[in-house]
């Protein structure tokens, strides 16, 4: 349960105002206690739709060869002693804990991550932070592509960013001499190769998607290099007062339709200073003033960045954006302190 406070106040006796927290709240209600779990469960398919759980926390817990849904947003989640298991969850607020678990598949879009005890786990993965894993062996990470009815309303209600993933920065707090308790799944791997084929249309009762498009979450592929080349620029992406994902989504339409593709994303805050000291003097005050109002995105792109760049239009179609495609010779500089000063300052 819960135990953030609501931010709501009565009056106290003495005058001062009472804070009231999530189980005050509860007491005059009818919960019940099914809603925020799965236990126990052998050989079954069960899911959890929207509005059920509501940001309370979840607990799956000693289920065994069983395929878990669910569609909502969820404070915390915790995953304990279950095996050979696909689970997938929507938006989660804060960690995601996996202890005492084998054989297990997961994808989820969470705040932070981390394992204990664990072993040959693969995990898709939308994570706003380092992942972590302790005592554990075999694990496998990758790219979460993941689309559902209301999964853009659950991130906005769980507080996560939808261009800050980290999943590909895991922290083993147990290393091994030689090689590593951690591996990254194929690019093209995708979690509905262990969903039974009715799976998803028994368990919900919306469209859902598990492919790169759509998807809710930017497909990037880490900073291990690939075919596509060493190379790679900043796209940087200046949201403003009003600008929006869905015109930030039609950019990297364009990005991935001219051959180039993603390693990775973030978004921040930044001062006239500091995109000075990234993009140099010359920015035009408009750049400036789009900063102070909204989230800067920063994408480092590799590929075809001459064809990307000539098919995006001279100006924005529509002026809720802005964005700044690097030149190739200063984009590795570029690169370097934008992301450098977004690892410093979050």
């Amino acid at each position: 349960v819960s135990t953030q406070s609501t931010g709501a106040k009565v009056a106290a006796g003495d005058g001062e105002a009472k804070p009231i927290y999530s189980w005050d709240l509860r007491k005059n209600q009818d919960i019940d206690p099914a809603n925020y779990c799965f236990e126990n469960l052998n050989g079954e398919t069960v899911a959890k739709l929207s509005g059920v759980v509501n940001g309370q926390s979840f607990d799956i817990e000693n289920c065994k060869d069983c395929v878990l849904f669910v569609f909502d947003h969820v404070a915390t989640l915790t995953i304990d002693d279950c095996e050979n298991c696909t689970i997938v969850v929507g938006a989660c607020k804060g960690s995601v804990f996996l202890r005492d678990c084998s054989d297990i598949r997961l994808a989820v879009c969470c705040q932070q991550f981390r394992s204990r005890d664990c072993k040959r786990v693969d995990s898709y993965l939308h994570c706003n932070t380092q992942p972590i894993i302790e005592s554990s062996v075999a694990m496998r990470f990758g790219c979460l592509q993941m689309d559902y009815t209301g999964l853009k309303d659950h991130f906005t209600a769980a507080g996560l960013s939808l261009y800050n993933n980290g999943w590909y920065g895991i922290f083993d707090f147990s290393p091994v001499q030689h090689g590593l308790n951690y591996s990254f799944l194929p690019s093209t791997s995708q979690i509905t190769s262990h969903l039974p084929v009715d799976a998803v249309s028994v368990a919900t009762d919306g469209t859902v998607s598990f492919s790169s498009s759509p998807s809710h979450v930017p497909l990037t592929h880490g900073l291990e290099r690939t075919p596509l080349g060493d190379a790679s620029a900043l796209f940087t992406v200046f949201k403003g007062k009003v600008g929006t994902d869905a015109q930030v989504q039609t950019l990297l339409g364009i990005l991935s339709s001219s051959g180039c593709q993603l390693r990775r994303c973030k978004e921040t805050k930044m001062n006239t200073d500091t995109i000075h000291r990234i993009f140099g003097q010359d920015v035009q005050p408009h750049f400036i003033r789009y900063a102070k109002e909204g989230m800067v995105i920063g994408f480092e792109v590799e590929g075809e960045i001459s064809t990307f760049k000539a098919e995006l239009p001279s100006k924005p179609k529509d002026t809720d954006i802005l964005y700044i495609l690097s030149v190739q010779n200063s984009s590795e500089s570029e690169v370097n302190k934008f992301f450098n000063y977004v690892d410093m300052t979050m």
